[in-house]
């Protein structure tokens, strides 16, 4: 009888444990690796850092994705986290930061973002620009609902942030 007793007391506390295995707390460390043009590339050691900064402010290099899944209290985002697994399909964001060069040479950034909700959802972003390394807000539209959204800019970016999440009323 006891040993059923600790096995029941112990289920909660395995399944809490198998629920967070698809939480990313953050990236791994790595180089990043931008193309300027055919003679130079710019190259940076990224620390190992959480990808969510703050309440709901999400940094991207390029090159990654990720999945972010949201949770919503009457209507507004209550909380979002990165996943491993697109688990939840009907409750997850999927975000790329990209790149785009051709021969070595580079052409543009882009942003990707699939919003699986009912309503559009808007955010906004700030770039951290080359060779100046500073922080500059952008301009970006909504993504509308049950579509992908992409931006794209010409400059050379080292990183994106986005943040102020919310759905369109």
């Amino acid at each position: 009888m006891k040993s059923f007793l600790t096995l029941v007391c112990f289920l909660p506390f395995l399944n809490s444990i198998a629920q967070d295995s698809n939480v990313v707390k953050e990236r791994a460390a790595f180089k990043l690796r931008i193309e300027v043009d055919k003679n130079s590339v710019y190259e940076s050691d990224i620390p190992a850092s959480p990808y969510l900064n703050g309440p709901n402010v999400l940094q991207l290099y390029p090159g990654e994705k990720v999945f972010i899944e949201v949770e919503q209290t009457e209507g507004t985002i209550s909380s979002m986290k990165v996943v491993k697994e697109n688990k939840h399909p009907e409750k997850t964001l999927e975000i790329s930061f990209a790149q785009n060069a051709e021969k070595k040479k580079h052409q543009n950034m882009m942003l990707s973002i699939k919003n699986p909700f009912e309503k559009d959802l808007t955010y906004s972003a700030i770039i951290n620009l080359m060779p100046s390394k500073k922080w500059v807000n952008t301009n970006v539209l909504p993504v509308q609902a049950g579509l992908s959204g992409f931006e794209m800019w010409p400059d050379l970016i080292i990183s994106i942030g986005l943040a102020e999440w919310a759905f369109k009323k």
